[in-house]
């Protein structure tokens, strides 16, 4: 039997392991925080409003090495606070308007009611004071001469750049920005204020470029990450919708790929595919038309499945693979005996049905007799033209209401999920532009 001093000294080293490891992991972080803001504090507490901005530039680069070193610490909250007060001595309101932002919407941690009280009251203040003007321009450009910092200098031509993007000044702000990110290459703000003077420009493939570098090297890290996320794919996909509509079904496809390529598990993914698979239908490549039709059929999402099918069956009959054409139409009038394109599945089948009976009665038929069963079968069935066909919206006969069509632009105004991200404004014609830095 083991003797039970041995048993007694196994459990107080037991006992000496776990509460080492429990201060390892919850103890010393929290306590070398709290030395960290402290020092922190101090170093702001010696800058003031007219010196030593230097020592402000300081506090900062304590406070941001704080929240990425101990993230989910107790303090960190108030590290975002004490940044932004050093943005406001610095005069950098948008920056310093950002930070609070991100107190106010829990996004740094657990928050006390009285740094929320605080942060409410130093939001007002700005907001009272962020104003862009030709004065707060030149006050900038003063602090610049004043400064030999680079990480100070960065954020001082980011926020020279959002002045110039607020006034209209696309091209000046595209150029603060990349000076910026000179002089300080991981400057966030820079990286998405550069996206956005490119959107704004109408540049939007460079924009997208800046989002995903962005999402690549920060979206681990940064609290804008998420947000960046749902605008990257809003901006995305109206970009391809506008493309669609004008034409350029090169670059809706593109645009569609970035959505399909970054957020494959989005219930967005389930229209961009959707899209993608009517902008190869427009360019009459009806094989990869189809793919895509398939892929929307078999993804979890539902909302495109009765589109892409009944749109996967003209794509079939243009292509004059009449009987899969005819399969296309029975599987939605199984599937959807009451769907909203019932009739115009019933009607395509029978046309698919007539096609493929002609094909087989006029490969059995010497030519002669062939050329006038042709001419009767005009006469009888009616065949839409291809050019009709291919406009969607003439195909069906009469007896078929024509709103009832399911083309391009129907589909786009009627069954596009449109409630997410404004459909009323997409029915009354207005352009949509999402802007990231705003949202954050």
């Amino acid at each position: 039997m083991m003797n039970w001093k041995m048993i007694f000294g196994i459990m107080l080293v037991i006992m000496g392991v776990g509460l080492f490891a429990y201060y390892d992991r919850y103890i010393r972080p929290e306590r070398e925080a709290r030395e960290m803001l402290a020092e922190a504090k101090i170093i702001f507490e010696r800058g003031d409003e007219t010196a030593d901005r230097e020592s402000i530039n300081q506090a900062i680069g304590t406070l941001s090495k704080l929240i990425a070193r101990y993230p989910d610490a107790k303090v960190v909250p108030e590290a975002y606070f004490y940044i932004g007060r050093s943005y406001e001595r610095l005069n950098l309101y948008r920056l310093a308007h950002l930070k609070y932002s991100l107190i106010i919407r829990n996004k740094v941690g657990k928050v006390s009611p009285e740094l929320r009280e605080n942060t409410l009251v130093r939001l007002a203040h700005i907001n009272v004071l962020k104003r862009y003007s030709e004065e707060g321009i030149h006050q900038l450009y003063t602090l610049l001469n004043n400064s030999s910092n680079g990480e100070l200098r960065g954020r001082i031509y980011s926020e020279l750049g959002h002045a110039y993007l607020n006034m209209g000044k696309y091209e000046q702000a595209k150029r603060m920005f990349d000076i910026s990110l000179a002089e300080h290459g991981g400057n966030e703000e820079a990286i998405l204020g550069k996206a956005r003077a490119y959107k704004r420009m109408g540049h939007d493939v460079a924009a997208y470029n800046m989002y995903e570098y962005f999402l690549r090297y920060f979206g681990g890290i940064s609290p804008y990450a998420a947000d960046v996320r749902r605008a990257y794919k809003e901006q995305a996909y109206w970009s391809g919708l506008r493309e669609y509509r004008h034409g350029r079904y090169d670059g809706a496809i593109g645009f569609f790929e970035r959505i399909l390529r970054n957020f494959p598990d989005d219930r967005k993914s389930e229209y961009a595919l959707y899209w993608t698979g009517e902008s190869y239908f427009a360019k009459k490549d009806y094989n990869r038309a189809i793919m895509h039709f398939d892929r929307v059929l078999n993804n979890g999402f539902y909302e495109k499945d009765q589109d892409a099918r009944i749109k996967k069956g003209y794509a079939y009959f243009m292509s004059k693979r009449f009987d899969l054409a005819a399969r296309e139409f029975q599987t939605y009038l199984r599937d959807y005996p009451r769907g909203k394109y019932s009739e115009i599945a019933q009607e395509w089948k029978n046309m698919s049905t007539k096609e493929l009976l002609y094909k087989i009665e006029s490969q059995k038929l010497p030519e002669s007799v062939e050329r006038d069963a042709h001419i009767q079968s005009k006469k009888s069935v009616p065949r839409p033209h291809e050019d009709e066909l291919f406009e969607e919206e003439k195909v069906i006969e009469p007896k078929v209401e024509k709103d009832k069509m399911p083309d391009s632009k129907k589909i786009q105004e009627r069954f596009d999920d449109d409630e997410e991200v404004g459909g009323s404004i997409l029915r009354n014609g207005r352009k949509i532009e999402l802007d990231i830095v705003t949202e954050l």
